[in-house]
C-alpha cells in the first residue's frame, strides 16, 4: 500500500487566510441631482468611508492600510471615477494588495446609487464590482447602503 505525504510550510498555510493589503480611498460623490452642495455632505462621505472601512476589516479578507501621509497626492487624484486608474501609484506606494474606490451617485434627494470596485493594484485591473441604490440623503441611508453593500454583495462574490 502505497501513502502520499505532503510536506509544505506552515506559513504558505497562514498567508491565505491573512487579510489582504488594501487601499481604501475615501468614498467621493458624483452628484448630478442640481441641488448643489448640501450641508453635512463632507461630514457623511467620511463617515461612509470609515463605515466602509470597518466593514470590510470586520469580514476579515483585507487590512486597511494607512492612506493619511498620502492625502495631498489623494486629494489630487479626484476625482478618481474619472481618472483612468490616476490612484494606483499611491495604492502601491501605502503597500496595499489591493485598493477599494467607492462612488455614490446622488441623482436626487430622494435617489442614490452606489457602486463599489476593488482593483488589483499589481495589474490594475477591477477583481470585483457592486451596486446598489438606495433611498434618502442622510447619515442613516448612506450607512445603510454600505453595509447592505459589503455584506450581501460583495461578501456574496
Amino acid at each position: 500500500m502505497a501513502s502520499l505525504v505532503v510536506v509544505a510550510p506552515q506559513r504558505a498555510f497562514a498567508l491565505a487566510s491573512e487579510p489582504q493589503a488594501v487601499a481604501i480611498f475615501p468614498v467621493e460623490l458624483w452628484d448630478t441631482s442640481g441641488e448643489g452642495v448640501k450641508p453635512g455632505q463632507a461630514e457623511r462621505l467620511k463617515l461612509a468611508t470609515n463605515e466602509l472601512t470597518k466593514l470590510l476589516e470586520r469580514t476579515g479578507r483585507y487590512r486597511s492600510v494607512a492612506l493619511s501621509p498620502f492625502a495631498a497626492r489623494i486629494a489630487a487624484t479626484e476625482p478618481r471615477y474619472n481618472c483612468n486608474g490616476c490612484w494606483l501609484s499611491v495604492a502601491r506606494d501605502a503597500g496595499a494588495d489591493l485598493a477599494v474606490l467607492a462612488v455614490v451617485h446622488k441623482v436626487s434627494t430622494l435617489i442614490s446609487s452606489v457602486d463599489l470596485y476593488v482593483a488589483d493594484v499589481v495589474t490594475g485591473k477591477y477583481i470585483a464590482h457592486v451596486e446598489a441604490q438606495f433611498r434618502g440623503d442622510d447619515d442613516r441611508a448612506y450607512v445603510r447602503a454600505f453595509d447592505f453593500l459589503v455584506n450581501e454583495r460583495l461578501e456574496r462574490k
